[in-house]
C-alpha cells in the first residue's frame, strides 16, 4: 500500500516485479554502452542543457527543492559521462537495467528490494533527525527533504538510496520508481514504465505484479 503525503508537483510510476533473477552478466550494461556512445555520437558538441529531455529531470529536481546546478540528477551525471566518452559502471542486471533506463529515458530512476520493505510505503518530507546510510556509504539526512518511506524509516530518495533495501544478486522481488516533474505527460511515463519493466523481464526475468502512476 502507498500513500501520498506531499502536494509538490511531482508524478511517479511506481512497478513492481516479483521472482527476479539478478546476476553479475554484462548484457543490460552493454546496452548502456550502446546507448552512451549513441548521445556521444550524436551530441559530443553540444551542451549538456541543450540534449533534448535534460530539463525535465531538473525540473523534479527544483520541485522537490534540489538544485540541479550544484547536486546532478543521476540521468544527467550519466549523460555527462557518455558526453565526455568516458566508461560506465556494472553493478548487477538489476541495477544496470535502472540505469540503462535512466539513460534512456534522462529521468531519475531507483530499484529496490521489495522483500527489505516493511509494511506501508509512504512519499512525503523527512523528520527532524531522520536520515539513513546511502549507497555512497555516507549519512543522507532527510530533514524537510522529499523521501520514500516504509514502516521503518526512510529508504529511498531521488539524491542516493539506502544500503537497506539495496538490490544484490540475491534479490527475488524488487520495487522501480521513475521520478517526473508534475507536468510530464503521463501517456509519456507509462509507456517508458512498461519499457522499464520490459527489460527487466528481458534481462532478469520475473513477472510483473503492477505499474501505477503517483502524483
Amino acid at each position: 500500500m502507498w500513500s501520498l503525503e506531499t502536494d509538490l508537483p511531482v508524478r511517479l510510476a511506481v512497478i513492481h516485479i516479483h521472482g527476479v533473477n539478478v546476476d553479475t552478466g554484462h548484457a543490460a550494461y552493454d546496452q548502456i554502452n550502446l546507448l552512451a556512445q549513441s548521445y556521444y555520437a550524436k551530441y559530443q558538441d553540444t551542451p549538456i542543457s541543450g540534449v533534448p529531455g535534460v530539463q525535465h529531470a531538473r525540473s523534479f529536481f527544483r520541485a522537490v527543492g534540489i538544485d540541479p546546478t550544484k547536486r546532478r540528477p543521476s540521468s544527467e551525471a550519466l549523460l555527462n559521462r557518455a558526453l565526455k566518452n568516458k566508461g560506465l559502471y556494472s553493478v548487477n542486471s538489476l541495477v544496470d537495467v535502472g540505469n540503462w533506463c535512466s539513460l534512456d529515458f534522462l529521468l531519475p530512476i531507483c530499484v529496490y528490494d521489495a522483500d527489505r520493505i516493511t509494511g506501508r510505503v509512504t512519499i512525503r518530507t523527512g523528520k527532524d533527525d531522520e536520515y539513513y546510510i546511502g549507497l555512497n556509504n555516507n549519512e543522507v539526512h532527510l530533514h524537510n527533504r522529499y523521501c520514500i518511506a516504509d514502516e521503518l524509516g526512510p529508504f529511498g530518495s531521488p539524491m542516493t538510496d539506502s544500503q537497506r533495501t539495496a538490490v544484490s544478486v540475491a534479490t527475488r522481488n524488487t520495487l522501480l520508481i521513475i521520478f517526473a516533474p508534475g507536468d510530464y505527460d503521463t501517456d509519456l511515463l507509462r509507456r517508458q514504465a512498461d519499457t522499464f519493466a520490459a527489460r527487466v523481464l528481458d534481462m532478469c526475468g520475473g513477472a510483473i505484479e503492477k505499474t501505477e502512476l503517483i502524483g
